[in-house]
């Protein structure tokens, strides 16, 4: 059964989400600290089996974070099932991550991005160093701003 994992800290001052990241067990680490100290809670996932089953319970998450080059996986076979898949899943953010690729992973790049956006990624990043602060601004642009409430 997939864990959720709870944030490190809550931060006040933040909106905070619930993010699937799916990603290969070598390179999950930094991308789930990364979310839980940014005050997010997270459901890290090894396989698109894995965030199928998680995602066919109805339990909620705002954003999905995947890896772009993923092994022995297609990461586009599993945006088509998430964007194919039932109302519950229609507002749900994915972003596409291609974090410190290799030469292969840098070449294609640009053909991934199109490819990703033409079949309905949110948004792709390729971050030829891991930045943690700069995912956590990247996902956060995804969702408007809420309007703080006054007394």
């Amino acid at each position: 059964m997939t864990e959720i994992e709870t944030p490190i800290k809550q931060l006040p001052s933040i909106d905070t989400y619930r993010i699937l990241t799916l990603d290969n067990p070598e390179n999950i680490g930094k991308l789930k600290t990364a979310c839980k100290r940014a005050g997010h809670e997270v459901v890290p996932v090894y396989t698109i089996f894995e965030a199928m089953r998680f995602l066919e319970t109805k339990d909620h998450v705002d954003v999905i974070v995947a890896a772009a080059h993923l092994e022995r996986e297609s990461v586009f076979e599993f945006l088509k099932k998430v964007r194919d898949a039932s109302s519950h899943l229609h507002g749900v953010k994915f972003l596409m991550l291609c974090a410190e690729p290799g030469p292969l992973g840098k070449a294609t790049s640009s053909t991934v991005e199109i490819a990703a956006n033409a079949m309905g990624a949110d948004k792709y990043i390729l971050m030829p160093v891991f930045d943690a602060e700069e995912l956590m601004r990247e996902i956060a642009e995804l969702f408007p701003p809420i309007p703080s409430k006054e007394v």
